[in-house]
């Protein structure tokens, strides 16, 4: 493949060197959305192994409210993780940090979305974008599934920022508070 560019020709090998160099610079990769890192913090198994680290990123980091929509929260994880260990330490934060009622009422629509977590591996990313009207679940950028609803998305946000986090660190350092 060959390109013109600004009437000269333009080998395949200096197109994806060049794709390599801008997509490695600081702060272009989030510009064709806008999205600014605000906080990140490591992400521990048993509160002791780190298996990856969590971001949380707005178009703007400087609300009062860094939990209102939009906003994104993403994982890399640096080991392999089962898909279905995602599914229940989801569950089993959401059932602890909803009240029964909601949590009943939610469950049919939390399972479904639980039902699309994968296998990870070493460099995986999950991201949950969480704009006005629901939830959107990405692994390496890729669309696993959206949910309606800002009472759903409000509701499985409550895993990492409810009462009773997956990590109180993380929270704190996710939210500007250490």
């Amino acid at each position: 493949m060959v390109t013109q560019t600004s009437g000269r020709t333009v080998g395949p090998k200096l197109l994806a060197a060049s794709s390599l160099l801008i997509a490695s610079l600081p702060g272009l990769a989030l510009a064709e959305d806008d999205w600014q890192q605000c906080q990140r913090a490591d992400v521990k198994a048993l509160k002791v192994f780190t298996v990856g680290e969590a971001a949380l990123y707005r178009q703007d980091c400087n609300v009062d409210d860094l939990l209102s929509p939009p906003l994104k929260l993403a994982f890399r994880y640096f080991r392999e993780v089962p898909g279905d260990a995602f599914a229940k330490a989801a569950m089993h934060f959401l059932e602890k940090n909803l009240d029964e009622a909601r949590f009943n009422r939610l469950q049919p629509e939390l399972a479904e979305f639980n039902r699309y977590y994968q296998d990870v591996d070493d460099g995986d990313r999950y991201t949950m974008t969480y704009e006005e009207g629901g939830l959107t679940l990405r692994l390496n950028d890729q669309t696993l599934t959206q949910q309606a609803g800002d009472d759903f998305a409000r509701a499985y946000l409550s895993i990492w920022f409810g009462p009773s986090p997956y990590s109180a660190a993380m929270k704190e350092s996710l939210l500007g508070q250490r």
